[in-house]
C-alpha cells in the first residue's frame, strides 16, 4: 500500500515531503532507528553495519548541504545487513550507482563531497524532521510520495 492510501485510512499521522528518492526499493516500511549527526558519517556507518532486518535507519544530519552522509559503500553495507532504507535529512553521494542498490534510500539531495570520520554524532536518539517527533522504535512507511511516522505498526495491506 502506497503512502497516499496510507495517509488516507491514517490521516492524523505525521508526513515529511521533499526528499528525493535514490534507491532501487521504492515502497519500504520498517521499525526506526535514528542517528544524529553533522557532517560525520561515522555513526551511519557504525549502525549500518549492523542486522537491519525490517528496519530503516533515520538520520538526522541537520538538512546541512556541507558533506555527504552518504555514498555507495555506505549504501552497500546497510544492503548487505538487510535494512529496508535509510532517509538522510541531508545529502548523499555516488547517485549513479545507488539506483542499482536493492535499498530504499531517500535525501534532500547531493553532494559530491565526503563527509568527516571523527566519530561524532549519537544513536538511538529522538530526533525531529520537518517538525515532526521521530524516535527509535517508530515505524516508517515511505516512497517516492513521502514518509509517514507512526508510534506504532500500522495494520495494512501490502
Amino acid at each position: 500500500m502506497n503512502t497516499p492510501d496510507i495517509s488516507d485510512l491514517y490521516y492524523s499521522l505525521p508526513v515529511i515531503v521533499d526528499f528525493n528518492a535514490y534507491g532501487k526499493k521504492d515502497l519500504v516500511s520498517g521499525k526506526i532507528e535514528t542517528v544524529s549527526c553533522l557532517n560525520d558519517n561515522s555513526k551511519v556507518r557504525e549502525v549500518l553495519s549492523t542486522d537491519g532486518t525490517n528496519s530503516i535507519l533515520i538520520v538526522d544530519g541537520h538538512a546541512s548541504k556541507e558533506v555527504a552522509l552518504m555514498g555507495d559503500k555506505v549504501a552497500g553495507i546497510a544492503k548487505e545487513n538487510k535494512w529496508e532504507a535509510v532517509v538522510i535529512n541531508g545529502y548523499i553521494r555516488d547517485v549513479e550507482h545507488l539506483h542499482n542498490i536493492d535499498l530504499g534510500i531517500y535525501a534532500l539531495g547531493t553532494s559530491p563531497k565526503k563527509s568527516n570520520k571523527e566519530n561524532k554524532g549519537e544513536i538511538s536518539v529522538d530526533i525531529q524532521v520537518q517538525g515532526v517527533d521521530i524516535k527509535p522504535g517508530y515505524w516508517a512507511y515511505i516512497d517516492q510520495n513521502g514518509i509517514i511516522i507512526s508510534p506504532e505498526e500500522l495494520k495494512i495491506n501490502s
